[in-house]
């Protein structure tokens, strides 16, 4: 009550000390000092005026706070699925980008598919692809994934396809060394890290750390799809890390791979050559060894030449002294004429009349 009386009576007096139609100097000068005198009175009171304000508007904050913090904490509850979602959706589409991005030397047809289900066991290693003959799908098709080589087709139905996978027991992939060119079978095991048998070539044509690629012996796979490492087992073994264990099989990419024959101009590989396409030309005939007349023509002027006599009748006519052409059935080859029998002498007991009279 007292504080409330004290101001009160500041109040009126400020109020009292309001003059604000007087005009001259000294009324100023009169405000100004009662404001100088009133400036302490008014800081003291206004002092537990900020106090309490202050401390009203903290519990308020303080209220406010745990309301907008718990609003806080939902939004922050959504925008994680969000950026889940997003992170999810970048991945999947730069996986995606890789396959359509993959290609083979030379470029085969292919489809992109996701593998469904999965058949694991000691003895058997197959998967499902939500893909299949009506899309174009076959037995035998290679199926890779954007980090190598994964298995291939081993039945197909209209919209579901089974992939045997690489490791499986009964997988033989032929494959070679990128650095030495040597070949060798890789077989699965049913584990990660299938064996190596059959290596052709001297100790060193296999090293740690080399490049394993599809050789395309036997017509299988295309030739140079990445498979994996060369890895030497704590047995001995030579072994495949495959490219595929370093992540998830799950979208996957179906070549239409059947045979070479499919390659591009495949025709012209497969094409036997002609004879003519390998061996030259035959020399082109000359026109004077061409033509038969004129052989016969020089050989008939030398028997005419020779068969004429100096004193040989002059009633000779000069076309038979000139050669003429052989007619053109008589260029083909004539079969000899048969000679005639020789003639038999006159046999000892005939009569020497008959002799003489001949």
């Amino acid at each position: 009550m007292i504080l409330v009386a004290a101001i009160c009576v500041v109040g009126a007096l400020m109020f009292l000390g309001d003059r604000r139609g007087g005009l001259d100097a000294a009324s100023y000068g009169n405000r100004a000092g009662f404001d100088r005198a009133a400036a302490k009175s008014n800081n003291l009171l206004s002092t537990p005026a900020h106090f309490v304000s202050d401390r009203t508007n903290g519990i308020e904050d303080y209220f406010f706070a745990v309301s907008e913090n718990r609003v806080l904490k939902q939004k922050i509850v959504e925008l994680e699925k969000y950026r889940d979602a997003y992170r999810q959706a970048k991945e999947l589409n730069r996986r995606y980008e890789v396959l359509l991005n993959l290609r083979t030397e030379p470029e085969v047809e292919s489809i992109t598919a996701r593998s469904v289900s999965v058949s694991r066991g000691p003895f058997n290693n197959n998967r499902l692809i939500d893909a299949g003959t009506s899309k174009g799908l076959a037995f035998g098709n290679p199926v890779i994934n954007e980090h190598g080589l994964v298995g291939r087709v081993v039945g197909v139905s209209p919209d579901v396809s089974r992939v045997l996978m690489v490791t499986d027991v009964v997988s033989r992939v032929p494959v070679m060394v990128a650095r030495t060119d040597a070949r060798a079978m890789m077989v699965g095991d049913g584990g990660g890290f299938p064996r190596l048998e059959f290596v052709r070539g001297g100790p060193d044509v296999l090293k740690k750390g080399d490049q394993i690629l599809t050789s395309g012996d036997g017509g299988i796979f295309p030739r140079g799809l990445p498979v994996g490492e060369a890895r030497r087992g704590v047995d001995g073994v030579w072994r495949v890390d495959l490219y595929t264990n370093r992540g998830p099989i799950d979208l996957v990419k179906v070549l239409k791979f059947k045979d070479f024959t499919q390659l591009p101009r495949a025709e012209e590989v497969l094409r036997t050559p002609l004879v003519t396409d390998l061996l030259p030309a035959p020399p082109a005939p000359s026109a004077a060894s061409n033509s038969p007349s004129a052989s016969s023509a020089s050989a008939s002027s030398g028997a005419a030449s020779s068969s004429a006599a100096p004193g040989s009748s002059s009633s000779t006519s000069p076309s038979s002294a000139v050669p003429r052409p052989r007619p053109a059935a008589m260029s083909q080859p004539v079969a000899p004429r048969p000679q005639p029998a020789p003639a038999t002498e006159a046999p000892a007991s005939a009569s020497p009349a008959s002799v003489s009279g001949g």
